[in-house]
Protein backbone atom coordinates (compact mmCIF):
# COMPACT_ATOMS: atom_id res chain seq x y z
CA UNK A 1 0.00 0.00 0.00
CA UNK A 2 2.74 2.05 0.81
CA UNK A 3 4.80 1.70 -2.02
CA UNK A 4 1.61 2.18 -4.30
CA UNK A 5 1.20 6.16 -2.40
CA UNK A 6 4.89 6.65 -3.22
CA UNK A 7 4.38 5.76 -6.83
CA UNK A 8 1.64 7.85 -7.24
CA UNK A 9 3.28 11.15 -5.66
CA UNK A 10 6.22 10.68 -7.64
CA UNK A 11 4.51 10.27 -10.55
CA UNK A 12 2.07 13.82 -9.88
CA UNK A 13 5.00 15.72 -7.81
CA UNK A 14 7.45 16.54 -10.50
CA UNK A 15 4.38 18.01 -13.00
CA UNK A 16 2.67 19.84 -10.44
CA UNK A 17 5.98 21.69 -9.36
CA UNK A 18 6.60 22.97 -12.75
CA UNK A 19 3.51 23.93 -12.55
CA UNK A 20 3.44 25.97 -9.71
CA UNK A 21 6.52 27.23 -10.63
CA UNK A 22 5.63 28.25 -13.89
CA UNK A 23 2.50 30.10 -12.52
CA UNK A 24 4.55 31.73 -9.93
CA UNK A 25 6.88 33.28 -12.60
CA UNK A 26 4.23 34.63 -14.73
CA UNK A 27 2.33 36.38 -11.71
CA UNK A 28 5.76 37.85 -10.66
CA UNK A 29 6.30 38.99 -14.70
CA UNK A 30 2.77 40.19 -14.65
CA UNK A 31 3.09 41.89 -11.59
CA UNK A 32 6.41 43.95 -12.76
CA UNK A 33 5.44 44.67 -15.80
CA UNK A 34 2.41 46.44 -14.13
CA UNK A 35 4.58 48.36 -11.99
CA UNK A 36 7.03 49.60 -14.51
CA UNK A 37 3.96 50.60 -16.70
CA UNK A 38 2.56 52.19 -14.13
CA UNK A 39 5.10 54.18 -13.11
CA UNK A 40 6.19 55.31 -16.96
CA UNK A 41 3.07 56.53 -18.04
CA UNK A 42 2.76 58.22 -14.29
CA UNK A 43 5.80 60.49 -15.43
CA UNK A 44 5.02 60.53 -18.42
CA UNK A 45 1.45 62.17 -18.02
CA UNK A 46 2.71 63.97 -15.55
CA UNK A 47 5.37 65.57 -17.86
CA UNK A 48 3.01 66.01 -21.28
CA UNK A 49 0.45 67.85 -19.15
CA UNK A 50 2.83 70.88 -18.40
CA UNK A 51 4.05 70.90 -22.36
CA UNK A 52 3.68 73.46 -24.61
CA UNK A 53 1.56 72.04 -27.43
CA UNK A 54 2.98 73.97 -29.92
CA UNK A 55 6.48 72.54 -29.13
CA UNK A 56 5.11 68.82 -29.44
CA UNK A 57 7.44 67.10 -32.12
CA UNK A 58 6.13 63.17 -32.98
CA UNK A 59 9.06 61.14 -34.61
CA UNK A 60 11.25 58.01 -34.05
CA UNK A 61 14.92 57.76 -33.66
CA UNK A 62 17.05 55.24 -36.58
CA UNK A 63 15.46 51.46 -36.81
CA UNK A 64 12.72 52.32 -34.09
CA UNK A 65 9.10 51.73 -34.76
CA UNK A 66 6.58 55.20 -35.93
CA UNK A 67 5.90 57.25 -33.80
CA UNK A 68 8.30 55.96 -30.45
CA UNK A 69 9.63 59.42 -29.62
CA UNK A 70 8.01 62.68 -27.90
CA UNK A 71 9.94 65.97 -27.90
CA UNK A 72 8.47 69.05 -26.02
CA UNK A 73 9.27 71.85 -24.20
CA UNK A 74 7.56 72.88 -20.35
CA UNK A 75 6.31 75.91 -19.27
CA UNK A 76 9.06 76.79 -17.42
CA UNK A 77 11.49 76.05 -19.96
CA UNK A 78 12.63 72.83 -19.68
CA UNK A 79 13.38 70.41 -22.69
CA UNK A 80 11.78 66.68 -22.17
CA UNK A 81 12.15 64.01 -24.76
CA UNK A 82 11.08 59.93 -24.27
CA UNK A 83 12.02 57.80 -26.35
CA UNK A 84 11.70 53.54 -27.29
CA UNK A 85 15.30 52.26 -27.62
CA UNK A 86 14.80 48.25 -28.68
CA UNK A 87 13.29 47.05 -25.20
CA UNK A 88 14.00 50.49 -22.96
CA UNK A 89 12.05 53.45 -22.94
CA UNK A 90 13.97 56.32 -22.07
CA UNK A 91 13.60 59.67 -20.24
CA UNK A 92 16.13 62.77 -21.21
CA UNK A 93 15.21 65.70 -18.53
CA UNK A 94 15.79 69.29 -18.63
CA UNK A 95 19.35 68.73 -17.55
CA UNK A 96 20.01 66.47 -20.61
CA UNK A 97 20.94 63.91 -18.23
CA UNK A 98 18.95 60.88 -19.82
CA UNK A 99 17.53 57.67 -17.44
CA UNK A 100 15.88 54.40 -18.11
CA UNK A 101 11.94 54.15 -17.12
CA UNK A 102 11.45 50.53 -18.04
CA UNK A 103 13.14 48.15 -19.54
CA UNK A 104 10.37 45.59 -20.35
CA UNK A 105 8.79 48.10 -23.06
CA UNK A 106 7.58 46.27 -26.34
CA UNK A 107 6.32 49.37 -28.49
CA UNK A 108 5.08 52.43 -27.46
CA UNK A 109 3.50 54.92 -30.18
CA UNK A 110 2.45 58.69 -29.36
CA UNK A 111 0.21 60.13 -31.54
CA UNK A 112 -2.92 63.12 -31.96
CA UNK A 113 -6.11 61.67 -32.16
CA UNK A 114 -7.83 64.60 -33.50
CA UNK A 115 -6.25 66.87 -36.09
CA UNK A 116 -8.17 69.83 -34.76
CA UNK A 117 -6.87 69.67 -31.38
CA UNK A 118 -3.13 70.33 -30.56
CA UNK A 119 -4.26 69.58 -26.37
CA UNK A 120 -4.55 65.84 -26.70
CA UNK A 121 -1.71 63.12 -27.17
CA UNK A 122 -2.66 59.76 -27.36
CA UNK A 123 0.19 57.32 -25.33
CA UNK A 124 0.03 53.46 -26.36
CA UNK A 125 2.05 51.32 -24.82
CA UNK A 126 3.05 47.32 -24.79
CA UNK A 127 5.52 45.85 -22.26
CA UNK A 128 6.45 42.60 -22.06
CA UNK A 129 8.90 40.58 -19.86
CA UNK A 130 10.30 36.95 -20.54
CA UNK A 131 8.84 34.22 -17.84
CA UNK A 132 10.18 30.59 -18.61
CA UNK A 133 11.30 28.36 -21.78
CA UNK A 134 11.47 31.19 -24.02
CA UNK A 135 7.71 32.53 -23.43
CA UNK A 136 6.66 35.65 -22.22
CA UNK A 137 3.93 37.58 -20.39
CA UNK A 138 2.38 40.56 -22.27
CA UNK A 139 0.42 43.73 -20.91
CA UNK A 140 -0.81 46.21 -23.53
CA UNK A 141 -2.22 49.47 -22.32
CA UNK A 142 -3.76 50.74 -25.22
CA UNK A 143 -4.92 54.60 -25.37
CA UNK A 144 -3.99 57.08 -22.15
CA UNK A 145 -4.94 60.12 -23.55
CA UNK A 146 -3.54 63.32 -22.02
CA UNK A 147 -4.50 66.53 -22.58
CA UNK A 148 -1.89 69.36 -22.22
CA UNK A 149 -2.72 71.97 -20.47
CA UNK A 150 -0.79 75.08 -22.17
Amino acid sequence: MSVAVVGILALVGPPMMVQVQRFFLQSQSRASIQRDAREALTIINRLLRQAKSSTLQIDSASGQPPYSRVQFTTTDGRAIMFWQEGTTLYQRSASGSTAPLSKNLRFIAFTMPRSDDPTIMSVSMTMEKATYQGGAKALELTIQKVRIMN
